[in-house]
């Protein structure tokens, strides 16, 4: 494939910028039609690293390409196009993806019509798109962050020209709506809440990669959830890459707490959301995530650092007492919330004392577990230019720092055992298929036995031991009862069958219909009691059959005549869909 002379290069400085206006866009949903005859019929792969921003983003590029006609597959063998999608928030991640785009190779020489898409985070690096073209020759295209939604019209411009192609806006000025999505579960959903952050910690990287915050307008959240919730999922996590700053950029009012509690009424089993900014945290936050039964509890309340000092370094607007002080009115509020956390070992300039202090903040908090990460450069980042600690000396503290959260996950997790909790099934264990793995609602892993088509439901187990990252349980209540459950569930949220039992409730309800119903029993008890009177039969009769046909002409009677069949096919989908 000849390289493209049309190229839009990053550049991390212009991402930094801040668009004057951010529009809302409504996707059409088009499919070129070059394009769609081009793909029609065949296979794509969709490889993701990183984090659950990407995850949606791969969910959506599964979308457009299913528009265009193609098939997944789960064979990167078998790919006639396949999406490598990136993470660059720790170097190893990188280093992954290199090793995953010199694997596409035998694609392209077995089939010279083979497209091969790199996407995310660290193609919006300087310099890293370019570099790649030249490397790997085999590759069609390249987009960032910024252009998901323009996957379909940049493919259709490499397939139809023969040339490969960059397209890597450096930031976005839209928020594209009604895009396409093929989603990975059935019952658990990511719902993005807004784009790109506005903290610009020294170490990280997000900012230039996803861009300056944007929100979402609480209408299409809400909307999407809605939806959701109409589909019979059970689980939505709202994502951001701060949550708490939701709708500051949107000058309504509009605030994360008011969105939460949206989301939450709209009666979604499990309401949740990634990630919390601890600074940004407000009481009101804490006053819905009490009221309001759905939203689980559990909330990751990334920390970093237990040192002042090493925060301020970071960026992090926030010092360790205040902090704690939230952790405390969190506690107070809801008592039985699971606090998890990500911190980074071995920061540039990271002293003994500043370490002790993460250690010791660790053993106050007592989180039920946590994500640790030994420090790792981000080219352009302001940390990558600060000095740098020995590796020996970030892989001593990280072996001690994995000792006290280890410590206080165990902790944690023995006070679950003897207790019954629900647990969303995720389907059966890798390791042993007559076990089935899910989560709690405070976040912990459980396995226990039984049968494989509890998968997307929630059940009760109750927890018999512990194993530190995992609890074994069992279930506490009949398998086949939970799948009638189940089986309710999904018809009580069906917009149809909603649609269907409110007409019947306004049915037996409605006092001119109970006067029709009313009339066909007393005249069809006359025609019973003047059987032997021809002349008395004939009339009650004519009265029945004018009251059946009154009856039958009733608007919302005949309203839900017509939705009889219609029901019935839903109802043979649903017990379909959760066999």
């Amino acid at each position: 494939m000849k390289k493209s002379k049309n190229n839009i290069l990053p550049n991390q400085k212009e991402a930094s910028r801040r668009p004057e206006h951010i529009s809302t866009v409504i996707d059409p949903n088009n499919v070129p039609a070059f394009l769609k005859s081009y793909l029609e019929g065949k296979l794509f792969y969709i490889k993701t690293f990183g984090c659950q921003a990407n995850i949606r983003d791969e969910e959506i590029m599964a979308g457009y390409l299913s528009l265009a006609g193609m098939t997944r597959t789960e064979d990167p063998k078998m790919a006639d196009l396949a999406v490598i999608n990136t993470c660059a928030v720790r170097e190893n991640a990188e280093d992954k993806v290199f090793g995953e785009i010199g694997s596409f190779k035998v694609n392209h020489q077995r089939n010279k019509e083979f497209l091969l898409v790199i996407a995310g985070c660290v193609m919006q690096e300087d310099g890293v798109a370019l570099q790649l073209t030249h490397t790997y020759p085999w590759i069609s295209l390249i987009i960032g962050t910024h252009d998901v939604h323009n996957l379909l019209p940049l493919l259709n411009n490499v397939v139809k020209k023969q040339q490969s192609l960059i397209n890597v806006r450096s930031f976005a000025s839209e928020i594209v709506e009604n895009m396409p999505s093929n989603r990975l579960s059935s019952f658990q959903a990511f719902v993005n809440i807004s784009y790109g952050c506005d903290k610009y910690c020294t170490y990280c990287i997000v900012p230039y990669t996803r861009g300056r915050e944007r929100s979402r307008k609480a209408i299409d959240v809400i909307n999407e959830c809605k939806k959701l919730s109409d589909e019979g999922y059970k689980e939505i996590c709202l994502l951001g890459q701060n949550v708490n700053s939701y709708g500051l950029d949107l000058d309504d009012g509009t605030n994360f707490a008011s969105l939460l509690e949206e989301v939450a009424k709209l009666g979604m089993p499990r309401v949740k959301f990634l990630t919390s900014y601890p600074s940004q945290f407000s009481d009101d936050m804490i006053e819905v995530m009490a009221k309001y039964s759905n939203i689980v509890p559990w909330l990751h309340f990334p920390v970093q650092s237990g040192s002042t000092s090493c925060l301020k370094r970071m960026g992090r607007r926030y010092t360790r007492e205040e902090y704690l002080d939230k952790v405390r009115k969190i506690r107070e509020k809801i008592p039985n919330i699971a606090l998890t956390t990500d911190i980074i070992v071995g920061f540039p300039g990271e002293t003994d004392e500043e370490f002790e202090d993460t250690l010791s903040l660790c053993k106050e908090v007592r989180y039920s577990s946590a994500f640790t990460f030994i420090y790792s450069a981000r080219q352009g980042t302001p940390a990558a230019k600060m000095e740098q600690l020995d590796p020996a000396i970030q892989h001593e503290r990280f072996d001690r720092l994995k000792a006290v959260i280890e410590e206080t996950t165990a902790e944690h997790s023995l006070t679950m055992v003897g207790k019954t909790f629900d647990v969303l099934v995720i389907g059966p264990s890798k390791k042993n298929g007559e076990v089935l793995t899910g989560y709690a609602d405070n976040g912990k892993p459980v396995n226990f036995k039984g049968p494989e088509y509890l998968t997307g439901c929630i059940v009760p187990v109750k927890i018999l031991e512990t194993h530190v990252y995992a609890l074994m349980g069992e279930l506490a209540e009949d398998p086949l009862i939970l799948k009638a459950k189940e089986v309710a569930f999904h018809m009580s949220r069906d917009p149809l069958l909603k649609e269907y039992l409110a007409l019947d409730e306004a049915i037996r309800n409605d006092e001119s219909i109970k006067a029709i119903a009313n009339k066909i029993v007393i005249e069809k008890k006359a025609m019973a009691e003047n059987f032997t009177n021809s002349e008395e039969h004939s009339k009650h009769k004519a009265n029945y059959i004018e009251a059946l046909e009154s009856l039958k002409n009733n608007p919302l009677v005949s309203n839900r005549n017509e939705l009889i069949s219609l029901v019935e096919e839903r109802l043979l989908a649903i017990r379909d869909s959760i066999r």
